[in-house]
């Protein structure tokens, strides 16, 4: 009896390990299937994030251009250029793009519900290759001017698409992260061009740039519409097939499950707004006999109402906080001022380390922003901008006369703006752009980002083109305090009312901008293994 008793409990112990075994192997398996997924999930994304990146390398070198061009004409005699500019003429040559461009970002939003975000993204490149060409063969100071609207227009027309579209494919993991690679791409070619520009004529730089759009045209063919555009639009086949390339080229079984989430997703945030969702008759209805000229009337009204407008009031906040941080106005004038603060080095090669390590600096935003959140990089990185931005007045106000200190001082606000650069990329910089992928409702988010663009763009004209005039007024040590301030007040305004976003779906962060949300969950970092839109 003991013989036969312990043999069937050694045959049980025999069985429970095998099962164990077995059911270990499964959840192995299984682990590893879902490995691979998130993988190809993630390398779809970024894929997409970096072709359309292109568009911002075009940009970049866009808002470089001026800064070169500014300093070969500013200030030079008829006889040594033709093409010479004084103060006037450099201010409104140096600005005169962003004025168009807050026209041209408000038209996009028309743009963006009429043709979708990928459409925008590829007709734009059309009138660019044509700015770049006018702009090189200019042999008036006009017709450097029309090449500049050209270029606004471009800018403007383009910019808020590519930030709803991050936000429209990127998952919660992953969105932070997208929208820090997309922004490289204007960092890459605002460094492309200041490189080119230590060693090419200035309209040799232009020619070379005038290839970035063609490139830009061919590669953004390939990449989908933004399947929450499609679903807006009552496209529902077409953005299941976009679900599936942004998740790694699946088959729509495997993201149906996710799919059902962002049409519910939609249909809750857009109800008030959009009545194709009320019942499948009335889809089917609206799917036949709704225009597109009332689904642009519709979300228009959805940008009215506060769950738009209290995000859009924060992101424009951030807009100006970010544009103080950076000092942003000195920027087209950045070589005359190295200049005049005595930099002993080619103010050329201090510009391309100067965009050399803001990219290292944004680069860390990347690489922390999953762990520590954007909420904790904007504080620490806000409060030292207004540290070294002080530190610059300061030395402006003791020690600007060249004439009257040693050459190795120079240094310090070279070596202050060197730190200021990196905490830009940090976050300073990078916050806004993030945000505008993130806080917007899937309805009118297309015309939300345009006008927080075109803010963005309203004070970036305001700051470059009455630079030097505040400059005349205040000194640079006045101007560099008044930076200092805003950036001070952005501090505060971080720390009251900035909630985390990172890790967070789109839904949870839509309830930040509502009376009933948890305070306390509103700062923390969302779960990071979340592998859903919604």
């Amino acid at each position: 009896m003991i013989t036969v008793a312990s043999a069937v409990m050694e045959n049980d112990t025999n069985s429970c390990h095998k099962a164990s075994v077995e059911n270990g192997l499964k959840t192995d398996i299984s682990n590893n299937r879902r490995g691979k997924r998130r993988f190809r999930s993630a390398s779809a994304q970024i894929l997409a994030c970096v072709i359309q990146a292109w568009l911002l390398v075009d940009l970049g070198m866009e808002m470089a251009t001026p800064t070169l061009i500014i300093g070969a004409l500013h200030k030079i005699s008829a006889e040594a250029e033709p093409l010479h500019m004084n103060d006037e003429e450099a201010s409104w040559f140096g600005s005169i793009s962003n004025m168009i461009f807050l026209f041209a970002s408000l038209s996009s939003g028309f743009l963006q519900e009429l043709i979708g975000r990928k459409g925008s993204m590829i007709v734009v490149n059309v009138p660019r290759f044509a700015g770049w060409m006018t702009l090189y063969f200019a042999s008036s100071l006009s017709t450097m001017y029309l090449a500049a609207v050209v270029m606004g227009i471009c800018e403007g027309l383009c910019e808020a698409s590519v930030h709803s579209y991050i936000g429209e494919i990127g998952d919660p993991r992953l969105r932070g992260t997208l929208a820090s690679i997309s922004s490289h791409g204007y960092f890459f070619g605002t460094l492309t061009t200041l490189i080119l520009g230590c060693y090419f004529e200035w309209r040799t730089v232009v020619l070379i740039s005038s290839a970035v759009p063609v490139l830009a045209f061919i590669c953004l063919t390939q990449i989908p519409e933004s399947p929450t555009w499609l679903i807006v639009r009552n496209r529902l086949d077409e953005a299941k097939k976009s679900l599936c390339w942004v998740r790694g080229w699946v088959s729509p079984d495997e993201v149906e499950e996710e799919f059902q989430e962002m049409v519910n997703y939609v249909k809750n945030s857009s109800e008030e707004s959009l009545k194709a969702f009320n019942s499948n008759e009335c889809a089917e209805s609206n799917a036949k006999n709704l225009t597109v000229f009332k689904g642009v009337l519709s979300t228009m009204k959805a940008v009215a109402s506060k769950k738009v407008l209290r995000p859009l009031c924060m992101v424009c906040t951030a807009f100006l906080i970010s544009q103080a941080g950076n000092v942003i106005g000195i920027t087209p004038y950045m070589i005359r001022e190295l200049r005049e603060l005595g930099a002993i080095v080619e103010p050329k090669l201090i510009l391309v380390m100067f965009q050399i390590i803001f990219m290292v600096g944004s680069l860390t935003n990347v690489a922390f922003v999953r762990r520590f959140g954007k909420r904790r990089l904007a504080l620490l990185s806000q409060g030292l901008a207004v540290l070294c931005i002080l530190g610059i007045g300061t030395f402006c106000s003791l020690a600007f006369s060249s004439a009257d200190r040693s050459p190795q001082l120079s240094w310090i606000p070279v070596a202050l703006f060197f730190f200021l650069n990196f905490i830009n990329g940090v976050g300073v910089r990078l916050l806004p752009w993030q945000l505008l992928s993130e806080v917007f409702p899937p309805v009118g988010r297309g015309f939300a980002s345009a006008i927080s663009v075109a803010f963005a763009k309203l004070i970036l004209f305001t700051l470059i083109k009455t630079f030097l005039m505040t400059e005349d007024w205040l000194h640079l040590s006045g101007v560099m305090y008044l930076y200092a301030g805003v950036s001070f007040f952005g501090l505060c305004y971080y720390y009251l009312y900035l909630p985390e976003t990172e890790g967070k779906t789109l839904e949870q962060i839509e309830s930040y901008f509502t009376k009933n949300h948890d305070r306390t969950e509103k700062f923390r970092i969302g779960n990071q293994d979340r592998n859903t839109l919604y």
